[in-house]
């Protein structure tokens, strides 16, 4: 993926599309996507991910998904179909559609799985969905780094 995006301009996006919402800690809810930017940099990812991570929630999250839709393609057109292959149908099983992704997509999903699964405890209800949603991808997708995936299987207790 070409990128084009200004990472400020993103970065103020991802926050204003999370205003006054918070996670169940209680944090901002901000700092998640931005926790999830910041590991795509650390997995050695490229900027396009890393903007896609920031943006990942924003369209489920949002007031009005079209209107965000809209503002993503002004700021950052290289993430929308990312963003929008992440926004989850609830009607869909969630290790179907984990399985649906394209690579670039399940490179966002697995590193928010991951960062959402690091205060997991092991057998929650969270962390075996996350566990049986990895152990059905059959072994490391394309496109996820080395590191990402060692991190990931090693956390949710999938055998590599």
């Amino acid at each position: 993926l070409e990128e084009e995006c200004d990472e400020d301009e993103v970065e103020g996006l991802a926050t204003f599309a999370h205003q006054g919402q918070t996670r169940r800690s209680g944090e901002p809810y901000i700092t998640h996507p931005r926790s999830v930017a910041d590991l795509a940099i650390r997995f050695g990812y490229s900027e396009a991910i890393r903007d896609a991570a920031l943006l990942h929630d924003t369209i489920e999250d949002f007031e009005n998904p079209e209107q965000m839709a809209q503002m993503i393609d002004d700021i950052c057109p290289e993430a929308l179909p990312i963003v929008k292959e992440l926004t989850h149908d609830k009607n869909v099983a969630y290790t179907d559609y984990v399985l649906s992704l394209s690579k670039e997509a399940v490179a966002v999903k697995l590193l928010d799985m991951y960062h959402n699964s690091l205060d997991l405890e092991p057998g929650s209800r969270q962390f075996l969905k996350y566990h049986n949603a990895l152990k059905s991808l059959g072994g490391k997708p394309d496109g996820i780094t080395d590191d990402h995936w060692r991190a990931l299987t090693t956390k949710l207790g999938v055998p590599t």
